[in-house]
C-alpha cells in the first residue's frame, strides 16, 4: 500500500503498490512485476502485477493513482509571499466542524477505538453485511467493522458534546423500523387469529400417542382443544406501551378529549369574566370623570349666579 512517509521521493519508482484486478476484482498490494514510463503523469511511472487469485495482469488501483497525483500537484508554497499567504489562511482554524472531524479521526485511530473492536471485521457474517455498500475486500483488512465503528463514533461525539440532535436520523430510522415490525405483528395476528387452538393429547399405557377426545351427543368424536391467546399479542402490547403509542399517550381517548374540552371551556369562561370586569372598571372610570365635570360646572354656576353675587355684596 502506498505510504507517503516511506515514499517521499515521487520521482523514483515505488517498491510496493496497491493493485486491483479487472477480472475478479481482487485487491492486493505487492511489489510491481512490470514498471513502464508515463511522462504525462505527475508520478511518471505505471505499475503492473499478476493477480494472485486468477493470474490476470492488473494495473495500479485507481484510488492510489489519484492519491499520488494529488501529492505530485500539491508541493506547497516556495516563495516568501506564498508562505505568508499560507500562514494567513490558517487564521480562524480549526472551525467547529473541523474540530468534530479531528475528534472523529482521533476516536477511529486512538485509544477509544478499542470499543469498536467489539465488532471485528467479518465480511458477510453480520446481518447488515447483505445491504452494506462497503467492498468486502476493503473491509476484511480493517480492525473492526467500518459500519459499527462509524455508529460508535457518532454516539461518542453526541454524548461528549451533549447534543442528542446528532443522533436524530439514527433514532428516526429506529422508530420507522419499530413501526414496520409492529405492522408485521398486526398482520400476523390478523392472519392467524387472536386465539390459537391446540389439540390435547396423552400417552396411553402402551406408550402410544393418543388425541384427547370424547363422544358428543350424536355419537361423533370431538377432539379436546386448548385455547391460548396469540403469543404475539403480548409482544405487540409491550411495543405500544414502551414507545408511548397508545391512544392515551396520543390524546385520542374520550376521557382526554372531554378533559381538554372542560379545560378549554374553563379558560374561555375566565377570559369572559376578565373582559367583563375590565369593561366595568372602564365604565366606572368614565363615570367618575363625568361626575368631576358636573361638580365643576355646578360650582361655576353658583359662583356666577346674580343673587349669590348680590347677597355677598350686601
Amino acid at each position: 500500500m502506498f505510504n507517503m512517509a516511506k515514499n517521499r521521493d515521487l520521482n523514483s519508482p515505488l517498491t510496493s503498490v496497491s493493485f486491483s484486478c479487472p477480472e475478479c476484482r481482487h485487491k492486493f498490494a505487492v511489489s510491481p512485476s512490470k514498471i513502464e514510463d508515463a511522462p504525462e503523469r505527475d508520478h511518471a511511472y505505471q505499475y503492473f502485477a499478476d493477480c494472485p487469485e486468477c493470474g490476470t495482469e492488473s494495473g495500479q488501483a485507481s484510488w492510489e493513482k489519484a492519491l499520488m497525483a494529488s501529492y505530485g500537484k500539491h508541493t506547497g508554497p516556495k516563495t516568501e509571499q506564498g508562505k505568508q499567504n499560507t500562514t494567513e489562511n490558517l487564521a480562524g482554524h480549526p472551525t467547529p466542524e473541523e474540530t468534530l472531524r479531528t475528534r472523529f479521526n482521533a476516536m477511529k485511530h486512538g485509544l477509544k477505538a478499542r470499543v469498536a473492536t467489539y465488532f471485528p471485521a467479518k465480511p458477510g457474517q453480520y446481518p447488515h453485511c447483505a445491504s452494506c455498500q462497503i467492498d468486502w475486500d476493503d473491509c476484511r483488512p480493517q480492525v473492526a467493522c467500518m459500519k459499527r465503528t462509524e455508529l460508535f463514533m457518532r454516539h461518542q461525539i453526541a454524548f461528549e458534546s451533549r447534543d442528542p440532535s446528532l443522533l436524530l436520523d439514527i433514532r428516526s430510522d429506529l422508530q420507522s423500523n419499530i413501526q414496520a415490525i409492529i405492522d408485521d405483528i398486526i398482520l400476523a395476528i390478523a392472519s392467524d387469529g387472536v386465539a390459537l387452538k391446540t389439540p390435547k393429547y396423552y400417552i396411553d399405557k402402551e406408550g402410544k400417542f393418543q388425541l384427547a377426545e370424547y363422544t358428543g351427543t350424536y355419537g361423533d368424536n370431538i377432539i379436546i382443544e386448548e385455547v391460548n391467546a396469540h403469543p404475539l399479542l403480548k409482544v405487540l402490547s409491550e411495543f405500544i406501551s414502551r414507545n408511548s403509542m397508545s391512544l392515551g399517550d396520543m390524546g385520542m381517548t374520550a376521557k382526554v378529549v372531554e378533559g381538554n374540552d372542560v379545560v378549554i371551556g374553563h379558560l374561555s369562561e375566565q377570559k369572559e369574566d376578565r373582559e367583563t370586569l375590565l369593561g366595568y372598571q372602564k365604565q366606572q372610570t368614565e363615570q367618575m370623570a363625568n361626575l368631576q365635570k358636573l361638580i365643576e360646572n355646578s360650582q361655576r354656576r353658583v359662583k356666577d349666579d346674580p343673587f349669590v353675587i348680590e347677597h355677598k355684596g350686601g
